[in-house]
């Protein structure tokens, strides 16, 4: 019974592996320190060996079945154990698993946020999964894990490094206007892989941050409450805006064809001025304003309005297509009457001053009549003036004379006949 003990336990020494019940650790020190030489090392696919002495590495073995002797790993000399006579080494062996590590959770809350877009401030959560792997076991070892049997809060570290790039994340993104607080149950893919980007940079430690397979950001129920609210006002304002566009359009629509409509009404007019006899214009004009008229009254209220504005917007059309036929009309013959006031032909007379005279300016300043010129002086008191020459005869019956010049003229003459002075 004692040789089959001590063959049993002579073959597990001859094993160095990682038992089963620990495939789940990062890091697994093997329980024994000390070897015999052409021991059997085996190490997984997903996992590497590292061997210390005295607290200080020396080697890594990768994965695969390894002999142990110097002769394959010169510096196993290193460990030889002196005492037992070159027999055995003396080492401390690490199986660290280098496989992704997955289904890795973390969440906590992201403290107070303001979105620039709805000008508001809450308090959201996050939550999700996310995968890393030991880059650099050594590293690893050394600086993070420890010469121990393994801490299972160290994961706590770098969930924390990672919910530290989700912040950084959201506050730019946020900042920026890529995100909104409306937006934030939608986070994608692009969002997940910007985390990962601003992740503190893990290498000292021998780790790496891989993806972030679920991301849940969300709000309390009261936040969530005052975003919604805020949600259908935006809603709504985008609706009336959009409703309002529409009736501008239409109002444009309108507008444009009432102006063809006013365009096509002026032109037929303007081509009826032109073209047509302007007494059956005006005949057309009056019945279009009695028919107008009456439909205003058949409709009775704003119709009669309309009707009445009707029948004076074409009465006046009418009369003002009067006035310009009448002045493209020529004078008929013998227009003006002789003998009722108005300037005979041929008025004024050869070598009369003509129109204009005299000229601007004229006369010169300063000018005065010359010494001898003017009205005689008034003779002394009680004495008659003198008579300059015989009295004018008296007009004959129906005449009246000038005063300008004392030629006859008839009574009801307005102008003189010779002269053209006013005779009234």
């Amino acid at each position: 019974m004692g040789i089959l003990d001590f063959v049993k336990g002579g073959v597990q020494r001859m094993m160095i592996a990682r038992d089963d019940a620990h495939k789940g650790k990062v890091v697994f020190k093997h329980p024994d320190q000390t070897f015999p030489f052409w021991s059997q090392l085996t190490v997984d696919s997903d996992e590497c060996a590292l061997f210390f002495k005295d607290g200080n590495y020396v080697a890594t073995f990768p994965p695969g079945r390894h002999t142990l002797q110097t002769q394959n790993f010169p510096f196993l000399n290193s460990l030889v154990d002196q005492f037992t006579g070159g027999n055995l080494f003396i080492s401390e062996i690490y199986f660290v698993t280098m496989k992704p590590l997955y289904n890795q959770t973390f969440g906590d809350s992201l403290g107070s946020v303001r979105d620039p877009e709805l000008e508001i401030r809450v308090t959201p959560r996050a939550f999700g999964t996310f995968s890393f792997r030991v880059a650099d076991p050594s590293k690893f070892v050394l600086w993070f894990n420890g010469q121990n049997t393994g801490d299972p809060n160290n994961n706590r570290w770098i969930q924390d490094m990672l919910f530290m790039g989700l912040r950084a994340t959201l506050r730019d993104m946020l900042e920026a206007g890529e995100l909104s607080l409306l937006d934030l149950g939608m986070c994608g893919p692009e969002v997940a892989r910007a985390i990962i980007r601003n992740c503190p940079d893990l290498a000292g430690i021998g780790v790496q941050v891989l993806d972030i397979a679920k991301l849940n950001i969300n709000l309390s129920d009261e936040d969530q409450k005052r975003i919604d609210e805020m949600q259908d006002q935006i809603v709504q304002a985008n609706v009336d805006a959009k409703a309002a566009q529409r009736r501008i359009k239409q109002a444009e629509a309108e507008a444009a064809q009432r102006q063809f409509q006013l365009d096509q009404e002026f032109m037929n007019r303007q081509r009826y001025v032109n073209q047509l006899d302007m007494g059956r214009y005006q005949q057309y004009a009056s019945a279009e304003a009695t028919m107008g008229l009456g439909q205003g009254l058949a409709q009775g209220g704003e119709g009669v309005a309309a009707g009445a504005a009707a029948a004076g917007m074409a009465g006046g059309m009418g009369l003002g297509a009067g006035l310009i036929y009448g002045q493209r009309m020529p004078a008929p013959p013998g227009y003006p009457p002789v003998g009722y006031g108005y300037p005979p032909p041929g008025y004024p007379p050869p070598g009369y001053p003509p129109p204009g005279y005299p000229p601007p300016g004229y006369p010169p300043q300063g000018y005065g009549p010359p010494p001898g010129y003017g009205p005689p002086p008034a003779p002394p008191a009680g004495q008659a003036p003198p008579q300059q020459g015989a009295p004018a005869a008296a007009p004959a019956a129906g005449q009246a004379r000038c005063p300008a010049c004392g030629a006859a003229n008839p009574e009801q003459a307005r102008f003189c006949a010779d002269c053209g002075r006013q005779m009234r």
